[in-house]
């Protein structure tokens, strides 16, 4: 019977193995931790974002790193195939904004729960704190392991990245590509906030529909949406959106837009009229119904125009200097190599290296790659998941094909 041995028991490892176990072979998960899904129950703040209810092509949009090498095996199995999967294994789901996918229950352990119970029924070989400290092939594959020499007939790789470090994620499948001839793209942290060069004094701040833009050597980036703007950084869905298009950029600086759905000369308009409003008021005080407060303060002394001063003395230079900082706030950023905030890896085994259709290595045969591994990435909301499922779905249907 054919021995295949899996590396890792993340949600791309647990989806093969399930998927591959029949009659026809012995399924082994090797894991340096004691449970499954480790990084599974962290995803969705514990509520776990298992994947986007997006269709095919605006699904497909929001993978950022070589989206054309997940078209036949997303054909294969999609998000929806997902979603049907885990509906037929009890699990009831729901969609939320951004069309995220979430269990109805919204507990990240109903996941894993599923998962560790079809891993028993299926009869998939469990083989917890395993670490495996290196890899070599004859006949097979034969790995070294904390637990002794074990030997396979074909082997995936599926321990991830580098994000989530604190789950065991340490770049070992990079290393064991490597050692088998594989290039590896640059790992960096992606999905993760985008850190300042200088302090700011103020408390964090929670800013909807913001556009935030980010300039690096020779683009820039752009999005729309919601931020937290903290002394130190800049996180929420639109600044992690916005990092992950960045993250192989050397980003410079941030540009936030705190009224992008007006124009310079309306804007100036507005803020006239609030001043008039209430001439005798401060300018601070003046502004407080129309921006944000936290912000104010921080605006004027930018713009270097005294926040007590009358709002019937502001100059028109000083009401033209505050409206260019509304719609054009600039801070500088600092280079960010650190996974510890990371929510994927951008980077990873090549893809023009593997076969998209099967996720076997052009390399070396029987050996397979699926999911964080591999140079592919994507936005926050349910995507990474799903390329994890999906690439682990194909290797595991192709290794099915081929016994």
């Amino acid at each position: 019977m054919v021995k295949v041995g899996i590396i890792g028991a993340g949600p791309a490892g647990i989806f093969a193995a399930i998927n591959l176990k029949n009659s026809n072979n012995e399924v082994y998960l090797l894991d340096k931790n004691d449970r499954i899904g480790r990084k599974l129950l962290l995803t969705g703040n514990g509520r776990c974002n298992i994947t986007s209810g997006k269709f095919y092509d605006n699904f497909l949009d929001h993978i950022i790193r070589n989206k054309e090498f997940l078209y036949s095996s997303f054909s294969t199995f999609d998000n929806f195939a997902m979603i049907d999967f885990l509906n037929r294994e009890g699990i009831q789901t729901i969609i939320e904004e951004d069309d995220k996918v979430f269990p109805k229950s919204m507990r990240a352990t109903d996941i894993v729960n599923l998962f560790e119970r079809l891993i028993k029924e299926r009869d998939v070989k469990f083989l917890p704190n395993t670490k495996v400290k290196s890899i070599t092939k004859d006949e097979n594959f034969k790995l070294e392991t904390s637990r002794g020499q074990m030997d396979f007939d074909i082997l995936l790789i599926a321990c991830g990245g580098l994000s989530y470090p604190k789950t065991g994620s340490s770049g070992d499948g990079y290393k064991f590509a490597k050692s088998f001839g594989h290039t590896i793209v640059e790992p960096l942290p992606s999905l993760c906030p985008l850190y300042l060069k200088k302090t700011l004094p103020i408390k964090a701040l929670s800013l909807s529909d913001i556009e935030i833009r980010t300039y690096t050597d020779d683009k820039d980036f752009s999005e729309v949406g919601d931020i937290l703007l903290t002394p130190n950084f800049i996180t929420g869905p639109a600044a992690l959106r916005l990092q992950a298009r960045a993250a192989r950029d050397n980003i410079n600086r941030i540009s936030l837009d705190f009224k992008k759905d007006m124009r310079d000369d309306e804007l100036d308009k507005i803020i006239l009229d609030y001043l008039d409003k209430n001439p005798k008021k401060t300018i601070s005080n003046s502004l407080k119904g129309f921006i944000n407060e936290g912000l104010i303060e921080k605006l004027l002394d930018e713009g270097k125009i005294k926040k007590n001063k009358p709002s019937n003395q502001i100059t028109k230079e000083e009401r033209e200097k505050l409206a260019s900082l509304i719609k054009n706030f600039t801070l500088e950023t600092k280079e960010n190599k650190n996974f510890s905030s990371a929510v994927v890896t951008s980077g990873g085994v090549k893809t023009a290296e593997i076969n998209p259709k099967t996720m076997e290595s052009k390399l070396v045969k029987d050996l397979y790659f699926v999911g964080e591994v591999i140079d592919i990435d994507g936005l926050t909301g349910g995507f990474n998941l799903q390329i994890a499922f999906t690439t682990a779905y194909s290797a595991s249907l192709a290794i099915k094909e081929k016994l």
